[in-house]
């Protein structure tokens, strides 16, 4: 094949993995759209924060919780589905640049594909959170920071700066693949020698400045997320912090690319005449810093420090497996390697999202138990909405109870009133006491009376008018025990009428 034949097949790949990947969005937007209910718990967490345009929230930074509320009141209901795969989508588009200056066109494209054989780019791609929200910026700063010590021009650096900011307004953990970075330039002499350079110092002065205004809200809140963190690592016992959780998290990683060994073995790619191994290679070098760094010295770090880990915390760790598989593959494939693999791929885009369809849409009417996204909350809204304008003429502005229940009245209330997290004042720094006394507040919990809510606080507003209520309202189509939902409606001290005094 001479170099025009090989050219046109390139191109013509790669508009064929161009058109797999908008299929396999596609379909992870529409087919979870149409099987939900209601949306998923982040979802929901993450709209009843967005609304509040706060500089941060009590368990994270504030650049998702923003993005998906905008994403939902432009599309309703499908935009944080639709917000999810465009991730998806950009870090698929910053891994397809990196391979691109690291391996052949085709070793590129299908690097880019087998991230689909990653667990974190399917399944849990439904709800748009935190750590979904990381993927394409971990891999835009990766891109960005292998260009920056290639040609140590500004701009690059410049564009680093933006996407550590980006992440650090994302997650915290982003700071494990700085440390990486800083790591891999450390043991190179000619990269140690230029640590301190005009370009690095530019991407840590921009850097700082998008992370400035999160930084203020951390002292003025008293780093709140941090502590919520270190509370929810300190319930684990020594044992389980330093040693089991460490080598289950590292176990998880690999356990979470078993489809790409799947796939390979369905292009008929895993025979050993297929494979290569070049060890001095400068992109070998690179892919493995980039590609495992972040997730060992995640564990190590754990393993030292106790620092309890969760198993998602992987999920933007993983932009550049499908290339470190690729290197070892050949530069280039014959025409029928090439269209088996894209029909190993069609196959395998169009039956994941039907089995993860069978888990949301069939599976929780087999069982007893509904799943988060099968929650009666449009009925729920209107009970509660019903109560509420039969006792005063004011709008329902304030909603107290855990993040799940109040997030879905918030969400679903024409009103979209805003939530008192847990009755906790600190969670919810957009509400005050006076708020409460003012516009009155609906508490609604899960249960009876013996679950009713007892702030300390309350007693300050004993003067308020008070209403309570039940009610029992059947699970979408699952055949289950009613939800037995209580309120208690604290009326506003003055300003709206009660209608009985009309």
């Amino acid at each position: 094949m001479n170099q025009q034949d090989k050219l046109q097949a390139s191109t013509s790949l790669g508009f064929a993995v161009t058109g797999l990947w908008f299929l396999h969005a596609c379909l992870w937007t529409l087919l979870p759209w149409m099987a939900s209910y209601s949306l998923p718990l982040d979802v929901v967490e993450g709209l009843f924060w967005g609304k509040e345009w706060q500089w941060g929230y009590y368990k994270h930074p504030p650049l998702p919780a923003w993005l998906v509320h905008l994403s939902w009141q432009l599309f309703a209901d499908l935009g944080p589905f639709l917000l999810s795969q465009l991730n998806i989508l950009l870090t698929a588009f910053f891994a397809w640049r990196l391979g691109q200056r690291l391996l052949s066109t085709q070793q590129a494209l299908l690097g880019t594909l087998l991230l689909m054989g990653v667990y974190y780019f399917t399944w849990p791609t439904l709800e748009y959170n935190h750590n979904v929200a990381q993927m394409p910026i971990w891999a835009a700063a990766i891109f960005f920071f292998h260009r920056g010590i290639t040609h140590w021009r500004y701009l690059d650096w410049f564009a680093l700066g933006v996407c550590v900011g980006l992440g650090l307004l994302t997650k915290y953990v982003i700071v494990v693949l700085v440390a990486t970075f800083f790591i891999y330039m450390l043991v190179q002499t000619p990269l140690r020698k230029r640590i301190f350079s005009g370009q690095v110092m530019l991407a840590i002065l921009v850097l700082s400045l998008v992370f400035s205004p999160h930084l203020y809200w951390l002292v003025q809140h008293d780093f709140l997320p941090l502590t919520y963190m270190q509370d929810r690592a300190n319930t684990t016992s020594a044992l389980q912090a330093h040693v089991v959780g460490p080598l289950k998290f590292i176990a998880v990683q690999l356990l979470d690319h078993v489809f790409i060994l799947l796939l390979l073995a369905a292009m008929g790619l895993l025979g050993r005449r297929y494979w290569s191994v070049k060890p001095e290679h400068e992109a070998l070098r690179f892919l493995l810093w980039a590609g495992l760094g972040p997730a060992l010295l995640t564990t190590l770090v754990a393993m030292m420090t106790g620092t309890g880990l969760r198993d998602m915390w992987g999920t933007p760790m993983w932009s550049v497996s499908g290339l470190l598989v690729a290197f070892f593959l050949p530069k280039s494939f014959t025409s029928a390697q090439a269209s088996r693999i894209l029909k190993t791929f069609t196959v395998f885009i169009l039956v994941l999202p039907l089995l993860r369809l069978l888990d949301l849409a069939i599976i929780p009417y087999l069982k007893d138990k509904p799943s988060r996204i099968h929650w009666p909350d449009k009925a729920i809204a209107v009970e509660l909405e019903r109560a509420w304008e039969q006792e005063t003429s004011c709008p329902l502005t304030l909603v107290v109870g855990d993040y799940w229940l109040a997030g879905l009245v918030s969400l679903r209330v024409p009103s979209r009133p805003s939530v008192l997290i847990e009755g906790q004042f600190r969670y919810s720094p957009w509400v005050t006491l006076d708020d409460v006394q003012q516009q009155g507040a609906v508490f609604v919990w899960r249960g009876g009376a013996a679950q009713a809510p007892n702030h300390e606080w309350m007693s300050a507003l004993a003067g308020l008018k008070h209403h309570t209520g039940q009610v029992a309202l059947e699970w979408p189509g699952i055949q289950a025990e009613p939800l037995q939902l209580s309120w208690i409606m604290m009326l506003p001290e003055s300003g709206c009428y009660a209608f009985d005094d009309k």
